[in-house]
């Protein structure tokens, strides 16, 4: 039962390490910043397909700054500052003053590991379906 459970997350990290070239940090503040995005109620009322057509071309988004992004995945502050000006220079985040926010770019690029997500999701209820009560 054990693999069951290991098996789709070892799929959902594997492909978002390929994603990110291999670096399992940047998509760590990728999801610290997508739980801002999913947090926004405005992200609520957006349709997959208009976002993956670049609509609106960046997310709305409760914000979050550096040292937040920093503090929320456990890495140092000047860590975090890297990759996140790496992550903007691919386009995949915007700094809006002191906040990053996440690009429709990046959302389309991480379709891969959403599709990843839901699979564990839909994995993980089968096998708990199964469980005795």
């Amino acid at each position: 039962m054990a693999s069951e459970l290991l098996r789709p997350l070892l799929s959902v990290f594997s492909t978002a390490r390929e994603i990110c070239d291999g670096d399992l940090d940047k998509y760590l503040i990728l999801l610290a910043l997508a739980m801002r995005v999913s947090q926004h109620p405005e992200f609520k009322t957006l349709d997959h397909d208009r976002i993956m057509a670049g609509e609106p071309a960046v997310l709305p988004s409760l914000g979050a700054n550096i040292r937040s992004i920093a503090v929320s995945i456990g890495i140092p502050k000047e860590t975090a500052r890297r990759k996140m000006v790496e992550l903007v220079n691919a386009g995949w985040l915007v700094r809006q003053r002191w906040d990053f926010r996440l690009t429709a770019v990046c959302y389309a690029a991480l379709e891969p590991v959403q599709m990843r997500i839901r699979a564990m999701a839909v994995a993980n209820d089968e096998l708990l379906a199964r469980l005795p009560d």
